[in-house]
């Protein structure tokens, strides 16, 4: 439920708080003191237009913040949807605020969303019904979602949805499949040619690594071949090299190890030197010879086998792996044209059955809205008759349509506003006053089972009065049993039967004028009853009737 409001600078409101209980509660108030303001604020957090001219004067910016709790399993869900949730207290935080440049910032728990988001979200928090404020009511495709919810036929609604979703997904099968011959025969050699140029290159893969690396060997193969005949020359080659000066080396370390002590070990290490020198030179001269091999032909052999995988590349993916992917793919799709024939006859088969099962999901569901149908129009007519609108007849109109995902039925609501008249869309025939009766009256009907969290009726009694005004007071207050109910009015008859009832005034100071809201007292409301009553002068026989009006109410 709404919990509290606050509002700041909107039109005359400069600035108000207010907290409201669950149940029935009343708005009243002389004529332009600003209740249908607080309705207008309340429905900028519903996603309505927001304008700059909205905006107290001379104020730079407005504000509607609200405070949501209490909140259904189903609404939690809902939000859920939308990555949203309450707090750890259970509780929905609302805002928006219009900049005087004309910008709307709103935001839902600190997080910034769209006035979309805004109107999807409120749309299952709040209900706005008033004079201008009947949209769920005159679009006709918010219908079917009321009738169904009515109808509590969930089960078969996902159950028709499966079908029709298993339609769908086979049907898209056949389509994607099924083409001319000529545009198949296209495709078929396209194919062939595909394949046949990437396999006739017997690729592998990582080959194109493999074959740069070849290549740079064999680039420096001749710089390779000089060092490394340069190095076994110097250390083991003709004339004058490291080993033969290391042999020299240690014969005259021998010799001179015969007239000194502690000579020898020098030697030893000399013949570990010479052995080293050794080895190192036999590696490279294993170098040397290696690279002795004339590297052009080589190289020319792996040039033309890189320009030719740099070919397919250019037609078939960046690399090696993503050619050899493509020609399987291109593999699996002949495979698939060269007998989707027996594919297509197979889904055709299957398509059928399926349909079969989506037409019988599809009237049971039709089946269900007919009877809920019947059974919504009856009692809708039995609370228009509540509500003196005995010439009303209401009808849920159920037309035939082709598949679609809610099922094959065309649904909206018709209604006849005097007799020998034909029944038209309600949109079409519906004043302001009547379609507020009327959407009350389908309220009061589903509220137990649409979920709206708060109903707000903004001069609902408008152009009515007396015993019709008690009658929309009482359907009130039984609706405020499953829904949070607000109503504007400035009946007697309905203010005298709400739960909780604020009085809305106007004050000017300083040339200035401020909208103010407080919550009345037992011995208030009895007051302000009276007033609506009596008008000017409030006499002891309206309190005596204004406090009677009230006590009244524990019969309803």
């Amino acid at each position: 439920m709404l919990e509290s409001i606050h509002i700041e600078n909107i039109a005359i409101i400069k600035q108000i708080d207010i907290s409201f209980s669950g149940g029935f509660t009343a708005f009243t108030g002389e004529t332009g003191a600003g209740k249908s303001i607080i309705i207008d604020s309340i429905g900028l957090l519903c996603g309505h237009r927001a304008s700059k001219d909205l905006i107290r004067n001379k104020e730079d910016y407005a504000l509607v913040e609200a405070v949501f709790s209490s909140l259904s399993d189903d609404s939690v869900f809902k939000l859920s949807e939308f990555g949203l949730s309450p707090d750890e207290d259970g509780c929905l935080y609302v805002s928006r605020r219009i900049s005087s440049d004309g910008k709307s910032i709103c935001r839902i728990n600190s997080r910034q969303v769209s006035p979309s988001v805004l109107r999807d979200i409120s749309a299952f928090l709040i209900n706005i019904h008033g004079q201008h404020d009947n949209q769920e009511l005159l679009n006709a495709e918010k219908h079917m979602a009321i009738l169904d919810s009515y109808a509590d036929i969930l089960p078969l609604l996902n159950d028709y949805k499966e079908n029709y979703n298993k339609y769908c997904d086979i049907k898209r099968q056949i389509s994607d499949l099924s083409m001319d011959n000529a545009e198949k025969e296209r495709e078929i050699d396209m194919l062939k040619f595909q394949i046949e140029e990437i396999s006739a290159l017997k690729l592998k893969s990582g080959e194109e690594e493999t074959l740069l690396s070849e290549k740079k060997r064999l680039s420096n193969l001749e710089k390779v071949y000089e060092s490394a005949s340069g190095a076994y020359s110097a250390l083991y080659g003709d004339g004058i090299n490291a080993v033969s000066c290391v042999d020299k080396a240690i014969s005259m370390v021998d010799g001179l190890s015969k007239v000194m002590d502690g000579v020898d070990t020098y030697s030893e290490r000399l013949e570990h030197a010479r052995s080293e020198i050794y080895d190192v030179a036999e590696y490279i001269r294993e170098i040397a010879e290696n690279s002795e091999e004339s590297p052009a032909a080589k190289l020319d052999k792996i040039e033309q086998r890189l320009y030719d995988i740099y070919k397919l590349k250019r037609k078939y993916g960046p690399t090696v792996d993503d050619i050899l992917a493509f020609c399987k793919n291109a593999s699996s799709r002949l495979s698939e044209l060269e007998t989707n024939g027996d594919k297509i006859a197979e889904l055709e088969k299957t398509l059928e059955s399926v349909e079969k099962e989506t037409r019988g999901s599809a009237k049971r569901l039709h089946d269900a809205r007919v009877s809920a149908a019947k059974n919504l129009d009856e009692r809708i007519e039995n609370e228009l008759e509540f509500l003196e609108m005995q010439n009303v007849k209401f009808k849920t109109s159920i037309e035939e349509k082709d598949f679609s995902s809610d099922g094959t039925d065309k649904i909206e609501f018709f209604v006849k506003t005097n007799a020998g008249l034909p029944f038209s869309p309600l949109s079409k025939t519906a004043s302001g006053g009547e379609l507020s009766r009327i959407m009350l009256a389908i309220k009061s009907v589903i509220s137990k089972k649409d979920g709206v969290e708060t109903l707000i009726f903004d001069e609902v009694d408008t152009g009515i009065s007396g015993k019709t005004s008690r009658r929309i007071g009482i359907k009130l207050l039984q609706t405020a049993k499953y829904s949070q109910v607000m109503c504007v009015t400035h009946s007697a008859q309905i203010a005298s039967l709400a739960d909780s009832h604020f009085f809305v005034s106007k004050t000017e100071k300083d040339g200035v004028t401020y909208t103010s809201c407080r919550l009345l007292s037992d011995d208030e409301r009895i007051t302000e009853t009276a007033r609506i009553i009596s008008g000017i002068n409030i006499t002891d026989s309206a309190k005596a009737a204004a406090s009677e009006l009230i006590k009244e109410k524990i019969k309803y």
